[in-house]
């Protein structure tokens, strides 16, 4: 399951450029612009599904050390994601204003 989930985040963020950049954009800044926010999206879509799903497994442990671990884990992982995402598109919005 996680090859699978993987493979479909690998090729979501690699067919981003193609489906964003159908139209040829007018200048490098609109280019960067079709990408990075898309990008955004996908990036914290698939950090709160990792949140909902440490979330499920942090419940669903049942005082077990080892998987609670694993839910804490994946939820820092996931805050850390969402943080990534948002400093990304702070930088490109620093960028453009420039």
């Amino acid at each position: 399951m996680k090859k699978f989930i993987s493979g479909l985040i690998g090729l979501v963020i690699l067919s981003l450029p193609v489906v964003t950049l159908a139209a040829i954009p007018a200048n490098l800044d609109e280019a960067v612009g079709r990408i990075v926010s898309p990008l955004f999206l996908v990036l914290v879509a698939i950090s709160i599904i990792f949140i909902i799903f440490a979330a499920y497994t942090f419940v669903t442990s049942g005082g077990d050390p080892g998987k609670t671990e694993t839910a804490r884990a994946t939820l820092i992982y996931a805050i850390i994601g969402i943080i990534v995402a948002f400093l990304a598109l702070a930088l490109y919005n620093i960028l453009k204003a420039l």
